[in-house]
């Protein structure tokens, strides 16, 4: 009775066995995906997190730039209403233009006295509605000029009238 009983348990066996490899075909024909294993899972979860914070970050970064980009033209732009004028820009320029005048004329001068390759700089001074302005008039030779020379030169310079009342002109002679 042994081997009969052992005959049963080794039929049965082998019809579990062909079951589950049935079942195993029958998995790969229908195309189930076999399951995987917890080590791809993490690296597969770990290589979407970090693309999702570095996507998550430059959405951020492009959304500040924008913002950023609205208030600098928000800010930056100067709305007048109807009927209001610049005053204070028409009179930097009126200014602007009486400056760029009078260091003409100053070029010229320099000129006829033999110092044509001056640099001129002016720099304006604007204290409530008192305008100052400083000249700077740079070349090498004033370096060999005597101070009597200098001062002749700079009386001479004086001499000539800006063209605004009110203004005050400072000559400075730089070697």
């Amino acid at each position: 009775m042994n081997s009969q009983a052992e005959r049963v348990y080794w039929e049965e066996t082998e019809i579990d066995r062909r079951q589950r490899l049935a079942q195993g075909s029958a998995r790969k024909l229908a195309m189930v995906p076999a399951k995987k294993s917890r080590k791809t899972e993490r690296n597969q979860a770990g290589r979407n997190r970090r693309y999702r914070t570095r996507k998550d970050k430059s959405d951020r970064l492009f959304y500040g730039l924008v913002v950023m980009l609205v208030l600098i033209l928000f800010f930056g732009s100067r709305v007048k209403a109807v009927g209001q004028e610049d005053i204070s820009g028409d009179n930097g320029l009126y200014y602007r233009d009486l400056v760029d005048g009078y260091t003409k004329i100053l070029r010229e001068e320099l000129a006829d006295r033999g110092y044509a390759n001056s640099g001129i700089t002016t720099t304006g001074i604007f204290e409530g509605q008192m305008r100052t302005y400083r000249i700077d008039i740079h070349n090498e030779r004033f370096d060999r000029l005597e101070e009597k020379e200098q001062a002749d030169l700079l009386a001479s310079l004086g001499e000539i009238p800006f063209q605004a009342a009110g203004v005050k002109v400072k000559l400075c002679l730089i070697p």
